[in-house]
């Protein structure tokens, strides 16, 4: 597997420091920066880092590999820059690795020409709904091997339909029979949303009712074994808030916007754009009108690291 280094940081930025997650169970979370090991970000770190470029303190191997906050295997002024930016919030051109979201809707998408556009991963749909074939995207299959066959890290999500607690087992079979014999790169995600009305149009669950939804859904695929990531609007996030379920899971947070304005400690991925995009466009050349995401969390490495997805 390709080496895949999503964001220097693993949290969000609050003040002028990096706070620790505990998303999905994890105690410590890879934080790219923290280079004296004290559990947070700050200018500290930034004369640590040129401290050791001119050669006048020493790093441990531990101290080191959070220092290289490019990426690039060497320490120098650069990578104190690098942490100057996230403390100045303009962390997300530099610290965020760009990729796409695709499904069926995509048709035959080119993986590699997603690559060469200078994009990192692909969050791929496996379908929808409860467990119908009928319900599988019909391009999950191609789409997987297509990001194999690039290297390209991937991850999946399942458009939910469950309309109680009860309609949530048949969606984690779903995604787990589509999952079989398959190891993610990135996490499977619990799609939350009601853009084509269904929900509205079968009794409208109650908000804790959707919340309950969430929570089974996320627990039985991570005591399948696999990491897993809640998709929702910034609309829903706060519709469907919950301090135990936004705290417990990674949140993929939708928001066509300049700047994502959620604010929660386990975000993971922004959308930031699809047939709107206020960042770099709406479409990649070859590939037309596609989605598109900052991810903030080295996931490749937190799962194979955790033992996730078949790791």
């Amino acid at each position: 597997m390709r080496r895949f280094i999503s964001a220097l940081l693993c949290v969000f930025i609050l003040g002028s420091s990096l706070i620790g997650a505990g998303a999905v169970g994890f105690e410590d979370i890879y934080q790219i920066g923290d280079v004296n090991l004290d559990g947070s970000i700050n200018i500290k770190d930034v004369t640590a880092i040129q401290k050791y470029a001119a050669k006048i303190i020493v790093l441990n191997d531990e101290a080191l590999s959070k220092a290289d906050a490019d990426y690039n295997l060497h320490i120098n002024v650069k990578d104190a820059t690098h942490i100057q930016h996230i403390l100045a919030k303009l962390y997300i051109p530099l610290t965020a690795k760009k990729g796409v979201d695709i499904s069926k809707h995509n048709g035959d998408v080119d993986i590699n020409k997603i690559k060469q556009a200078g994009y990192d991963f692909v969050m791929i749909r496996c379908g929808y709904g409860e467990d119908l074939s009928s319900q599988d995207d019909k391009r999950f299959e191609e789409n997987v091997r297509k990001c194999e066959e690039a290297g390209m890290p991937w991850g999946v999500y399942l458009y939910s339909y469950a309309l109680s607690v009860d309609d949530v087992k048949s969606e984690v079979n779903h995604t787990l029979r589509l999952l079989k014999g398959k190891k993610p790169h990135l996490p499977i995600a619990f799609d939350m949303e009601d853009a084509d009305g269904y929900k509205a149009k079968n009794g409208n669950p109650s908000d804790e009712t959707l919340i309950k939804i969430c929570k089974a859904y996320l627990k039985e695929i991570k005591d399948a074994g696999y990491y897993p990531i809640l998709y929702l609007s910034l609309s829903w996030a706060k519709k469907l808030y919950d301090e135990e379920l936004m705290n417990s899971y990674d949140i993929w947070l939708a928001q066509w916007n300049t700047e994502c304005k959620y604010d929660g400690k386990t975000l993971g991925i922004w959308q930031y754009g699809g047939e709107t995009n206020y960042i770099d466009g709406n479409s990649i050349e070859g590939i037309g009108v596609i989605d598109k995401d900052f991810c903030y969390k080295d996931y490749p490495l937190l799962i194979k690291n955790q033992g996730y997805n078949g790791y």
